[in-house]
């Protein structure tokens, strides 16, 4: 096989790692915006213990944040791959 076809085949099976790796990120995104919901004004955020729950909501807000930074990478990194 040619150099070519072997770069297409590489890039090929990189991209479906990289789409499986966006929708495990994408399913983590929606669980922790839901956590930070609940944690925010959901029924059982008046039960938790406020200094946990403060701390929580940093951490689940700080961790959306990277996630999405994430995400936005990965997306750059399969435009890149797509247009090659």
């Amino acid at each position: 096989m040619s150099r070519a076809f072997v770069k297409d085949d590489e890039d090929a099976e990189r991209i479906k790692e990289l789409f499986e790796q966006e929708k495990k990120l994408l399913d983590w995104l929606n669980i922790q915006k839901k956590k930070l919901f609940v944690l925010e004004s959901g029924e059982k955020a008046g039960t938790i213990d406020e200094v946990k729950r403060k701390q929580w909501i940093i951490k689940t807000k700080k961790d959306i944040e990277d996630t999405e930074k994430n995400l936005e990478r990965l997306r750059e990194e399969i435009k890149g791959l797509q247009k090659g």
